[in-house]
């Protein structure tokens, strides 16, 4: 008698315990999935050189001046991007998962997701949200080459 409740308990600590353990590592396995594809016509508005125009926070929008007055960025078609911040430039990657632009730079090793606001032949706008959730609107013109 003792022994068939000891089986059962053991049985009973195997299902509660041991059970779910391989099965979440097997059902709850991280999709790499990366959302929606960029259309081919959103991704030929997108891949060119952008000058920035005007950059937004808390609503108020203000001309570029000073070190940012040369800023802007540059999507590739094969993932890689250039971009110039307050006059220092520098090179990444970036990939395109439901509507945001996820970009990892080089130099120095920093990680951005910018949401695409609006995107048109003629003006891109990006938005920012930082670890403290102020969110800064970007907005670009199609740089004169």
């Amino acid at each position: 008698m003792i022994k068939s409740i000891k089986l059962l308990t053991l049985i009973a600590v195997y299902c509660l315990f041991v059970i779910p353990v391989f099965a979440q590592n097997t059902t709850h396995a991280k999709k790499t999935s990366s959302g929606p594809a960029l259309s081919p016509e959103r991704s030929k508005m997108l891949c060119k050189p952008w000058q920035l125009d005007t950059i937004s926070e808390f609503d108020v929008a203000n001309k570029v001046t000073g070190k940012e007055a040369n800023d802007g960025v540059t999507f590739t078609a094969d993932g890689n991007f250039f971009i110039t911040q307050e006059g220092a430039a520098s090179t990444g990657t970036w990939t395109y998962s439901t509507g945001r632009i996820n970009t990892v730079t080089t130099n120095p090793d920093n990680k951005m997701s910018l949401k695409i606001i609006s995107l048109a032949d003629d003006r891109l706008v990006l938005e920012y949200q930082d670890p403290d959730l102020n969110r800064t609107q970007y907005t670009y013109h199609p740089k004169k080459q």
